[in-house]
C-alpha cells in the first residue's frame, strides 16, 4: 500500500511540475512573440506623404469641412445600413486617427469594427492627451487599411452619420493625401433627421443620447458608431412616414435607386406623383415603368398610386 501511495504521489509530482514548466513555456513564447510584433511594427515603414500641408484646408467660419462631390438626392429609409463615427488628431479633416463602424441590418445590429489610425503627422492638437503617438504611431495609416479591406466597408455602401457632410468628408480627404480617388456611396445624416423631427436641448450626439435614452460609454467611439445606428432607427420608429434625405456621392442614383426611392414615398400611403418625386420633378416614364413591373397600381383617388408587395419587396432589397 505505501508503495502504490508512494507512485501516485510521484506521478502527481510529475503532472504538477510538467503543468507549471508547460505554463511557464508557453509564457516565455508569448512574451517573445509579443515583443517580435512590437519590433515589427516599430521597424515597419509607413509611407510619408510628400508636402503633407499642400492639402491643408482653410477654416470657412471657423469650421474645417472637406468638400464631397454630391451627385444626388432620394428621399427613402436604408434597410441596410452602416454607422460610421471617427475622431481626428488636429483640425484637418485628413488627420483620421480613429474609425468605428456599427452594421445595421432590418433593424438589427450586425457587426462593429474599430481601427486605430496612424495619422499622417505627429499632430495630436485635438485628442488632448487621450491618444500618444507612440499608441497612434504603431497602427496602419488610412491608405493602408484602405487598401487591405476597408475599401469594401465603404464603397457602394450606405452610410449613416452624425454630422455626415463633415464626417465623409474627412473619409474622402483621408484618401485624397494618399492619391486615393474617392469612392461612390450614399449617406444619411442624423443631425439633420434630429433637427426636422425632434427639439432637443442640443442637437449633439451625447445629449440626443440622454433624451433618447440611448446607452453610450463616454470616450468610446464604437458605442457612439452604435448609437448613432440606433437613433437612426428609432426615429423611423416614430416616425414611419418621415424618409430621410439619401445623399449620392461620386456617383449619381441608379434607375433602381430612383425607383426603390419612388415606392417608399408611396409605401404607407397613396400618394401623386408630385408628392413622390418631392423635391425634384416628376418623371412619367418612370412611373410608368413601375406600373408595368407591378411595383405601384393606381390609388383610390384619382392620379394616385401605391406600392404593391411586389414593390415593397423591391425597394427593401435595395
Amino acid at each position: 500500500m505505501d508503495s502504490l501511495i508512494h507512485i501516485i504521489t510521484t506521478i502527481v509530482t510529475i503532472v504538477f511540475i510538467a503543468a507549471v514548466l508547460y505554463s511557464l513555456t508557453s509564457a516565455l513564447r508569448k512574451r517573445h512573440r509579443k515583443a517580435k510584433v512590437q519590433q515589427e511594427l516599430a521597424k515597419k515603414e509607413h509611407v510619408k506623404v510628400a508636402n503633407l500641408h499642400q492639402y491643408d484646408i482653410k477654416p470657412n467660419d471657423g469650421y474645417y469641412k472637406y468638400p464631397i462631390e454630391e451627385k444626388g438626392k432620394l428621399r427613402r429609409f436604408p434597410q441596410h445600413f452602416t454607422a460610421v463615427a471617427l475622431e481626428l488628431a488636429n483640425e484637418q479633416p485628413y488627420s483620421v486617427c480613429l474609425l468605428a463602424l456599427a452594421e445595421f441590418d432590418h433593424g438589427e445590429l450586425k457587426d462593429t469594427r474599430y481601427f486605430y489610425i496612424r495619422p499622417p503627422e505627429n499632430n495630436l492638437s485635438a485628442v488632448k492627451g487621450r491618444y500618444q503617438w507612440d499608441e497612434l504611431s504603431k497602427a496602419d495609416e488610412f491608405g493602408e487599411y484602405w487598401q487591405a479591406g476597408l475599401k469594401n466597408l465603404i464603397e457602394s455602401q450606405t452610410l449613416v452619420a452624425h454630422n455626415a457632410p463633415f464626417v465623409m468628408g474627412c473619409l474622402t480627404h483621408a484618401l485624397h493625401i494618399y492619391g486615393i480617388d474617392a469612392p461612390a456611396f450614399c449617406y444619411a445624416d442624423t443631425l439633420e433627421v434630429a433637427k426636422k423631427l425632434y427639439h432637443f436641448p442640443s442637437n449633439q450626439l451625447d445629449v440626443i443620447c440622454d433624451e433618447m435614452d440611448i446607452q453610450t460609454e463616454e470616450g468610446n467611439l464604437l458605442s457612439q458608431a452604435i448609437a448613432i445606428g440606433r437613433f437612426f432607427l428609432l426615429a423611423h420608429k416614430e416616425y414611419p412616414m418621415f424618409l430621410p434625405d439619401l445623399t449620392y456621392v461620386q456617383k449619381a442614383p441608379t434607375t433602381d435607386d430612383k425607383e426603390a426611392a419612388l415606392i417608399a414615398a408611396v409605401e404607407r400611403e397613396e400618394g401623386t406623383p408630385k408628392e413622390m418625386f418631392a423635391p425634384g420633378t416628376p418623371d412619367p416614364a418612370l412611373i410608368d415603368d413601375l406600373v408595368q413591373k407591378g411595383y405601384v397600381e393606381a390609388g383610390e383617388k384619382p392620379g394616385t398610386y401605391y406600392a404593391t408587395d411586389k414593390g415593397l419587396d423591391f425597394s427593401e432589397g435595395r
